[in-house]
C-alpha cells in the first residue's frame, strides 16, 4: 500500500484501489468521539478553538481489470465507494459541516485519475448520510439527477427505508435529494444483506452507525468460491473470513469506525451511531476477522491513517498500523 500526503494509490495490481477526496470537513469532537472523555481523544486528535476535529470526505475508486470480468471489455470497470458531500445547496451542511476543498471536489479528484462522471459503472453507498451520498446526485438544468449517468447504485434496503422515514434523531443526517432521485430514475438497487457485486467486490452488512450500514470487501477472484455458497451464520457478516486479496483482503470500513482508533478500541463509538451497542458487537466480529486475515483497512474519514492494518502491540493492545510506520 502507498498512502500519505500526495499518495492516493493503495494497490496498482488488479483491482487497482485509489483513495479520493471531496475535501476536509470539521466536526464537533464530542460528536465524533461520543462518550469518550475529551481529555483522552484530544491527545490523539487535537481539536481547534471551536472543539472541532478534521474528517476527510473520502471515497474509494476500485478499478477491476476487464480480464477479471469480461474479456470483451477493453476498459476496466470503475467502481466508486461513497460520494462525499457534494455541492447541492443545503442549509444544514452549510452551517454544520465546514467543508474545505484546497484540492477541489470529488469530481476534480476523479478528473486527476482521467475519469469523468460517465466513466463510473457502479456506485456503492455504505450508507446514505449527507457526507457519504452528496455526489450521488447533482443539479443539471434545474433538475436533480444521478451524477453518474452510466452507473448502477447499490445500498441496503434497510438503509433506504430508514433514510426515507426519518425521525427527530435522524432527519438532519439524511437528505432526500441525495438518493430519492436515484430510485425515481430506476438506477438504485436495494440489497438485502451480503451480496457479491462484481468479482472481487462484495458488500457485507455492518450495522451500528446505522441499522442498514454496509462495508465493502475486496477479495481475490476465484477464491470466493471456497466459501462454498454457505449462508452467513454471523448475525452481521460472513460465516467465515473471505479469501486473501493479493496477500491480504481489503475492508472498506465506511462509518463502522470514523477513525482507525475507533476500530481498534471497541468502546470508542461516535455520538452519531444510532445503535452504539450494535456497533461494538459488529466491530468485535470484524476485529477478529482482520487480525486472523491480516486484512488491510480503509477509513472514510481518518486524516492521519487513511489505510492500515490491525495489529497487537508489545503489550497486547490493538492498534491500526499505518503502512510504513
Amino acid at each position: 500500500m502507498e498512502t500519505g500526503p500526495g499518495i492516493t494509490t493503495v494497490s496498482r495490481t488488479t483491482p487497482a484501489i485509489h483513495l479520493l477526496s471531496d475535501g476536509i470537513s470539521y466536526w464537533d469532537g464530542g460528536g465524533a468521539f461520543g462518550l469518550v472523555p475529551r481529555v483522552k481523544w484530544m491527545k490523539l486528535l487535537p481539536p481547534d478553538e471551536f472543539n472541532r476535529v478534521p474528517q476527510d470526505l473520502r471515497s474509494v475508486l476500485i478499478q477491476v481489470d476487464h480480464t477479471d470480468v469480461d474479456a470483451q471489455t477493453a476498459r476496466p470497470i470503475n467502481i466508486l465507494v461513497d460520494c462525499g458531500v457534494g455541492v447541492k445547496p443545503n442549509d444544514v451542511i452549510a452551517s454544520q459541516y465546514d467543508v474545505r476543498r484546497p484540492q477541489g471536489t470529488l469530481l476534480d479528484d476523479l478528473g486527476r485519475h482521467g475519469l469523468q462522471p460517465d466513466d463510473i459503472h457502479i456506485v456503492l453507498l455504505t450508507h446514505l448520510h449527507g457526507d457519504h451520498s452528496g455526489w450521488a446526485t447533482s443539479i443539471q438544468q434545474g433538475a436533480v439527477v444521478p451524477t453518474f449517468p452510466n452507473a448502477r447504485y447499490y445500498v441496503q434496503r434497510r438503509e433506504y427505508e430508514d433514510a426515507t422515514h426519518t425521525n427527530e434523531r435522524t432527519r438532519n443526517t439524511y437528505f432526500a435529494e441525495n438518493f430519492v432521485p436515484l430510485m425515481e430514475h430506476g438506477v438504485l438497487t436495494l440489497l438485502d444483506g451480503a451480496a457479491d457485486i462484481l468479482p472481487p467486490v462484495r458488500v457485507v452488512p455492518t450495522p451500528g452507525h446505522t441499522a442498514g450500514h454496509q462495508s465493502i470487501l475486496v477479495e481475490r477472484r476465484g477464491e470466493e468460491e471456497k466459501r462454498g455458497g454457505e449462508e452467513e451464520t454471523s448475525p452481521h457478516a460472513l460465516s467465515s473470513p473471505p479469501p486473501l486479496f493479493s496477500s491480504s483482503p481489503l475492508l472498506l470500513l465506511g462509518d463502522l469506525a470514523t477513525y482507525m482508533i475507533q476500530f481498534a478500541r471497541l468502546a470508542w463509538v461516535t455520538a452519531y451511531d444510532v445503535l452504539p451497542l450494535q456497533t461494538i458487537e459488529t466491530k468485535r466480529f470484524w476485529q477478529q476477522w482482520a487480525l486472523e486475515r491480516q486484512a488491510w483497512l480503509i477509513s472514510p474519514h481518518d486524516t492521519i491513517i487513511p489505510a492500515g492494518m490491525l495489529v497487537k502491540d508489545d503489550h497486547g493492545f490493538l492498534q491500526v498500523q499505518r503502512q510504513g510506520a
